[in-house]
């Protein structure tokens, strides 16, 4: 071989080895003109671990808490926003967690990496233009992009994790996933008291939605996809996952009545004031960061049924002593042990990873976000009428009865899934 035809031939090779490389990784081809700025954004991403899916997952979770926190006084205060118009505003921000079965279709053709990534974008998108708001319809389209983006990050996001995480450390790790979550909603909430100070809200929008926006854009490019070409997703729903999705609605019903009536109860029935109600979502925010993993680390060790069973055992009690107790301080012990309690959900993630494969997971976990979803424009209007027409006590024993139909359904999972 001449000289001339050694450099060529081992050019080729090099060649090779460069797309070998960068096999089954994000990397926008040569053709659109973009792999130089790829290979410009990566800054060292070799590939997805549990720490890039954590903070990615914290991105988001900031982005969320802000917009919370700030969205029903900037509603009321820029566009004098009448009671109707916020509950329209919620009930199309749950639509996006109904069409969450459509991440199974994107995930056969985009890398749930990918797919999350974007939805960090998005849900900046809608930061940003909920700040451009002109009107209370505007201020609906917004919500309705951010909570697009929402939805559609946490099936992939979450679909990557229980993937990359051990087979006896599922609770451990989503755990501590959890937990950050939590965290994010302390620097929201510190953001927002910081940020306000100096900023007015449409100021203080513009800012956080650029900013997370533009993390989605670098993840984008920068992340190594999750899978090779050769992995494959499949969106099909199967009887052996009738289980899981029953728990996801059950506990879709349960959560709804909580949100939407829970503080109502408290607010409504003993006056409690914003700073007080501030003061217990920032409690459950800290306490939030320690429960997660505890119950992570009680999901592994007794196995998934122990957990969720026993969540629901305890909301039963719960839920009923939201309807008969009277004791305010007993009330709000309530509402903590409520919200801890949706740290359960580790279970029932892990107890799908346990029976599903990879190729199933991610088609699962869209289908049951869409199925914890289903009830969310019913529960709250039923259980408002319901509360009309004879006192809130029936709205939450009637959430208790939900919670006795979902302790059944728990008790059917195998006491240890190997």
């Amino acid at each position: 071989m001449t000289p001339a035809v050694r450099r060529i031939h081992n050019h080729q090779i090099g060649k090779k080895d460069i797309g070998n490389h960068h096999r089954g990784r994000f990397c926008v081809s040569s053709k659109t003109g973009f792999s130089y700025l790829d290979g410009i954004m990566a800054l060292g991403v070799k590939r997805n671990t549990i720490l890039t899916l954590t903070i990615s997952n914290f991105i988001i979770w900031v982005g969320f808490h802000i917009w919370r926190i700030v969205f029903n006084n900037y509603a009321v205060e820029y566009f004098d926003a009448s009671p109707t118009a916020i509950g329209a505003i919620q009930a199309v921000r749950e639509i996006p967690g109904l069409l969450a079965f459509g991440v199974g279709a994107l995930a056969v053709y985009m890398t749930e990496s990918r797919i999350a990534a974007l939805s960090i974008v998005i849900v900046g998108c809608g930061l940003m233009l909920s700040g451009f708001a002109s009107s209370i319809l505007i201020l609906g389209m917004a919500t309705f992009v951010l909570s697009l983006g929402f939805h559609y990050f946490e099936p992939t996001n979450t679909s990557q994790l229980l993937m990359l995480a051990g087979a006896n450390q599922f609770g451990r790790v989503q755990g501590r996933y959890q937990s950050y979550e939590s965290m994010a909603g302390l620097l929201g909430a510190g953001f927002v008291l910081s940020l306000t100070l100096v900023l007015d809200y449409r100021q203080t929008l513009y800012l956080i939605g650029g900013m997370v926006a533009l993390v989605g854009v670098y993840l984008t490019l920068a992340l190594p996809p999750n899978r090779g070409k050769a992995d494959q997703r499949r969106m099909t729903l199967k009887r052996e996952y009738w289980l899981y999705y029953t728990l996801s609605f059950l506990r879709g019903c349960r959560r709804h009545i909580f949100t939407t009536f829970a503080i109502f109860l408290l607010v409504k029935n003993y006056g409690l004031s914003i700073t007080v109600v501030s003061m217990i979502y920032l409690f459950n925010n800290f306490a939030t960061v320690f429960t997660h993993r505890f119950v992570g680390k009680i999901s592994d060790r007794f196995g998934e049924r122990a957990v969720l069973a026993g969540s629901s055992l305890l909301l039963i009690f719960i839920f009923s002593g939201y309807a008969l107790v009277t004791y305010l301080p007993l009330l709000i012990a309530f509402f903590f042990l409520d919200n801890i309690m949706f740290g359960s959900s580790i279970a029932l993630k892990s107890y799908l990873r346990r029976i599903s494969t990879d190729e199933d997971l991610t088609g699962c976990l869209s289908f049951g976000m869409t199925a914890n979803h289903i009830t969310a424009v019913v529960i709250p209007a039923v259980g408002g009428l319901i509360w009309s027409q004879f006192g809130h006590q029936a709205t939450f024993i009637a959430g208790a009865t939900i919670v006795a139909f979902d302790l059944m359904f728990a008790l059917q999972l195998p006491s240890k899934v190997e």
